[in-house]
């Protein structure tokens, strides 16, 4: 609820509306009853403003704020992340040496449009790596490699009308925080309103310098060099963890407010985990597999980082509660004492589950 101020005017009228619709002047009416009618008002009156005033005190506070106050008064400190478009090459071809003018527009098969920011020339080969960006900016714009596309606007001379997307992708299309999302990196800045480069503040200037980056963590001594290595990836365990495709983005932000060390930005190589699982014959249910399967990816959401051990023992002691599962095996790697360790350049998330 927003507050509003309405005229005076607007004010009388609603008033003398609402004594109108209570009191009836040709009805006998007791004396007391009018009583009841300005009481009524009155307290219609006061019902209002007193909402009013709980909506606006209740702004005050980040914890209670609504988005759009929310960032009305804090994004001078943490500045909201909004959508980011997707971009990507897609193979044009035609008769070598044709130009590929700017401005030519794609269209995939579920309507989504890219187009192109500059002008590229058919090779010999007879195909031109096109740069292209999504028109429409959020995740519903990124597009696997190999998905075809059809040129919709003019059509140039002697180049075809059907293109695909190249590897990678068109990845990077990501949507606008949410305002939880948002409101946890504003008490993240409260508890730490101080950041000057210590421990913990560049994989914290790493998630405020785009929507891409879910995650950061920091590594001391990487490379010949010995900089800082700040890994960062986008998503998470339960709806799907992805590599960060612009860290030119998040680097350049670091640069702004950092102060000046050596480091680097990457993203980690992306590490399946598929365990073998067998329940008890008795608990062996499509409810209790899906459920194991939440669990897991709850213990991942909350242990997994680049450079950590995930053993068969741990993802059993994540799903067993002795309630709904109290007996079952997990194994890795085949073995029900095996285990995967990653090295800092890579990052666990759970593959495929096989039930035994």
């Amino acid at each position: 609820m927003a507050f509003n101020k309405d005229s005076l005017h607007v004010l009388r009228e609603r008033t003398l509306a609402n004594y109108l619709s209570l009191f009836k002047p040709l009805d006998k009416t007791p004396r007391h009853s009018l009583v009841s009618v300005m009481a009524n008002i009155d307290a219609g009156l006061s019902h209002m403003l007193q909402g009013d005033l709980v909506f606006l005190s209740k702004q005050l506070f980040p914890d209670t704020a609504e988005g759009e106050y929310l960032r009305t008064h804090w994004s001078s400190t943490v500045p909201p992340l909004y959508a980011i478009a997707a971009i990507g090459k897609v193979e044009v071809s035609g008769i070598a040496g044709t130009p590929v003018p700017a401005g030519i527009v794609f269209k995939s098969a579920s309507g989504k449009r890219y187009f192109t920011e500059k002008a590229y020339k058919i090779s010999d080969n007879g195909r031109a790596l096109v740069d292209v960006k999504a028109e429409s900016a959020g995740l519903d714009s990124n597009l696997t490699e190999g998905n075809s596309l059809a040129i919709v606007s003019a059509i140039p001379s002697c180049i075809n009308s059907n293109a695909f997307v190249t590897e990678p992708g068109i990845l990077g299309g990501v949507d606008a925080e949410s305002d939880e999302e948002y409101l946890a990196r504003v008490l993240a800045a409260l508890h730490n309103p101080v950041r000057y480069g210590k421990p913990g503040d560049y994989s914290a200037w790493a998630i405020d310098s785009s929507p891409e980056v879910s995650n950061a963590w920091e590594f001391k001594n990487f490379g010949v060099f010995g900089a800082l290595l700040i890994q960062v990836i986008n998503g998470n365990q339960k709806d799907g963890i992805y590599q960060v495709m612009n860290l030119a983005a998040v680097r350049d932000y670091i640069n702004t407010v950092a102060p000046p060390i050596v480091f680097t930005v990457r993203t980690p190589s992306l590490i399946s985990l598929n365990p073998e699982i067998q329940l008890s014959l008795q608990e062996d249910t499509m409810e209790n597999r899906e459920l194991a399967e939440t669990r897991l990816k709850a213990y991942l959401q909350h242990t997994a980082k680049p450079g950590v051990k995930i053993t068969a023992g741990s993802l059993r002691d994540a799903i067993i509660d002795g309630v709904k599962i109290s007996e079952l095996t997990v194994k890795l790697a085949g073995n029900s004492a095996g285990s995967i360790q990653t090295t800092i350049l890579e990052y666990p998330v759970l593959g495929t589950i096989t039930w035994e």
